[in-house]
């Protein structure tokens, strides 16, 4: 096995978020300890994929994530777990969120990200 091995069903996954609109994501509620799934928006870069949530920092989703980093992304009938990462750099989000512009363009709202201070990133 080399380095760049990627699991056949995470490899499946990144095939079909590179030609998703929304991606599920499921995370482990902070308080209740319950799962959760919501679609959202993401964009794919390299091997990773980034998340900007909605509300930044204050949004629910991301709040769990913080707590329990583990994220299961589905798409197109294929999941898969991962461990994600959390980006705080205003520069970087800021990269992410002209990458969403330029993805979601014909659906795209100034409104949509009402704080832009984190990012979730997920290697794929």
């Amino acid at each position: 096995m080399t380095s760049d091995y990627i699991p056949a069903n995470r490899q499946e996954l990144l095939n079909r978020l590179k030609e998703s609109k929304e991606v599920n994501i499921t995370v482990t509620g902070r308080k209740t300890k319950r799962r959760f799934s919501t679609p959202v928006w993401f964009v794919v870069d390299g091997d990773r994929i980034a998340i900007v949530p909605t509300k930044g920092s204050d949004n629910n989703w991301f709040k769990n994530l913080v707590q329990t980093p583990n994220i299961e992304l589905s798409a197109g009938g294929i999941s898969a777990p991962f461990s994600a990462s959390i980006v705080r750099d205003s520069k970087q989000v800021e990269k992410v969120i002209d990458k969403l512009r330029a993805k979601y363009r014909h659906m795209w709202s100034e409104a949509y990200y009402t704080k832009r201070d984190v990012y979730v990133e997920v290697p794929v």
